[in-house]
């Protein structure tokens, strides 16, 4: 098995890691895994949170705290490529969440960030003066410091998505075929006010119904330009007093949908992915107390949380009859019966590189039973979810 395709099963896991934090350290155990696979230590790193793959063979790996590494030539560089720390929020599940590399990456050498920043100098939780999430294109060095990001290269490119509650910032962004940026964004966990946007600690979990609203950018997969600019194929780019509410300069005045959503109706979608070599991606969207569930990311469509939780009505296991019009049921979802209650990461597997049997197989993983999962089409069209790698 290629170094890729191990870092890709590694990804699965590492950005849980993220939610062990408060409970205490993770206890390493024996995986069982599949004849024919391998499981191997490459390297350690307190609190990581996603991987990324450069053309020329690194990894960078962003962490909880606020730094950027990168692994190269079989090892983790001692020092960070970039650390951001003092800028960055990281209580809670806040902190540096997500890495892209760009499409045209030999020649720029730029990257793309998600992290928690400290806008008005604390990380507090609902009240004034809170964090916000953002997403930042970075640039590395020129020889001979190729192995370093210059802080002063930041580009802010998304901007003002509130973190209310400290948890459900998402925080997963990938390029598609397209060579647009998407991104991920939580619903905060907790209502926001609409002018405001400071969250109200009575309205959280499944009362937050912030998803639901055009006109906030929470509890949304957004679609942006390289350049932080909207692509005019977005579903709400010519809607009547539409805005540019992740706009670095300040959210616009106005009640008017937000130009940056792609799909909404989003719990704390924390990690999605694309299929190799198309534009359709799975998303991963964390559920609150019955479901977990797996979404086809489609252009405009409404997955329904607060309303709705995995396919069924919030809070339900038997009110499960077709979604309501206009609202999207998820192509896979389990629940915590099961004794997995938290959906992570995401990867496709690669095209012709692995056994038959996994080929058009998305694999996921959930945190609580440490386990990974494989999601194969199956002959009536739907998907059938099977063991893949358990004991993490």
């Amino acid at each position: 098995m290629s170094r890729r395709i191990a870092f890709s099963l590694i990804a699965l896991f590492v950005s849980a890691i993220l939610l062990s934090i408060q409970s205490g350290p993770i206890i390493e155990a024996a995986p069982v895994v599949p004849a024919g696979f391998t499981d191997a230590a490459l390297f350690d790193i307190a609190r990581p949170t996603a991987l990324a793959f450069t053309s020329d063979n690194r990894v960078l790996v962003t962490t909880q705290p606020g730094r950027l590494y990168v692994y190269k030539n079989g090892a983790l560089l001692g020092t960070a490529a970039l650390d951001i720390a003092a800028k960055v929020c990281s209580n809670s599940e806040r902190g540096m969440l997500g890495v892209a590399i760009d499409p045209g990456f030999d020649l720029n050498q730029q990257i793309y960030l998600y992290y928690t920043f400290n806008k008005f100098g604390g990380c507090p939780t609902d009240t004034t003066g809170q964090p916000v999430n953002r997403v930042s294109r970075f640039t590395f060095k020129a020889a001979p410091n190729i192995d370093q990001i210059d802080p002063a290269s930041e580009l802010v490119l998304l901007d003002n998505m509130p973190s209310p509650n400290g948890n459900h910032n998402a925080g997963d962004l990938h390029f598609g075929q397209d060579n647009l940026l998407y991104v991920s964004v939580g619903d905060g966990g907790c209502k926001v006010d609409q002018t405001t946007l400071v969250g109200n600690s009575s309205l959280c979990a499944g009362q937050n119904d912030n998803s639901l609203y055009l006109n906030l950018i929470g509890g949304k997969i957004l679609r942006i330009n390289r350049d932080g600019s909207i692509p005019t194929t977005n579903p709400y780019y010519n809607a009547a007093n539409s805005r540019r509410c992740g706009n670095p300069a300040g959210v616009p005045s106005g009640a008017g949908p937000c130009q940056e959503t792609f799909a909404w109706g989003l719990r704390n979608p924390f990690r999605f992915n694309f299929k190799p070599g198309t534009n359709s991606f799975y998303i991963n969207d964390v559920g609150q107390n019955i479901w977990e569930e797996i979404d086809d990311g489609q252009k405009n469509a409404n997955y329904g949380w607060n309303t709705r939780e995995g396919p069924c009505a919030n809070g339900s296991t038997s009110d499960c009859s077709a979604p309501p019009a206009n609202l999207t049921n998820p192509i896979y979802s389990y629940q915590h019966n099961t004794g997995c209650a938290s959906i992570t990461g995401g990867a496709f597997v690669p095209n012709s590189l692995w056994p038959a049997a996994f080929e058009g197989s998305y694999l996921y993983s959930d945190y609580v039973c440490g386990k990974i999962f494989q999601l194969s089409p199956n002959a009536s069209g739907g998907v059938t979810s099977s063991d893949f790698i358990s004991g993490l």
